[in-house]
């Protein structure tokens, strides 16, 4: 049975099903669900060439150029301590974690613990991926078929 929830003029839709979690190991614990996220697929770096392209009028080609220049700018600044801000997109950069040591000649490079590079999006893209633009629809029997695949 599908249940669709959130407005019907949404720009995305997301199929979700309910799922049974535990909350505690307790015997005689009633059961508790929660809706889980049917992802749809993997859109990969083709595929979004390909819809650049066609929404641009400009050659795969040239799109896949403009992609690995933006790539290799993203790579150059952010290993270079910048901060990278893609329009519309968001902002890259490296943050390097280190370890907490007693005197400042231990701190040198062998106190680097690690190196994460975060991505933190715009207020257009966060604002755009909210619920108010996503329809959801809760469909049993994903969780039915879900549960006949389980091993024991």
């Amino acid at each position: 049975m599908k249940k669709t929830t959130r407005k019907s003029g949404a720009l995305g839709s997301i199929i979700m099903y309910p799922e049974k979690v535990k909350l505690s190991y307790l015997e005689g614990e009633p059961e508790k669900y929660r809706l889980h996220w049917k992802r749809a697929t993997t859109i990969d770096d083709e595929d979004i060439t390909a819809y650049a392209a066609q929404m641009t009028h400009v050659p795969e080609s040239a799109v896949t150029l403009a992609q690995e220049a933006l790539f290799e700018a993203i790579q150059l600044f952010c290993i270079n301590g910048h901060a990278v801000q893609v329009p519309n997109l968001g902002t890259f950069s490296v943050h390097i974690d280190s370890k907490v040591v007693g005197t400042a000649e231990e701190a040198d490079a062998s106190s680097v613990k690690r190196c994460r590079l975060h991505f933190y999006p715009k207020a257009k893209l966060r604002a755009a991926c909210c619920l108010e633009n996503i329809r959801i629809t809760v469909d049993d029997l994903l969780k039915l078929k879900k549960k006949s695949h389980t091993h024991i």
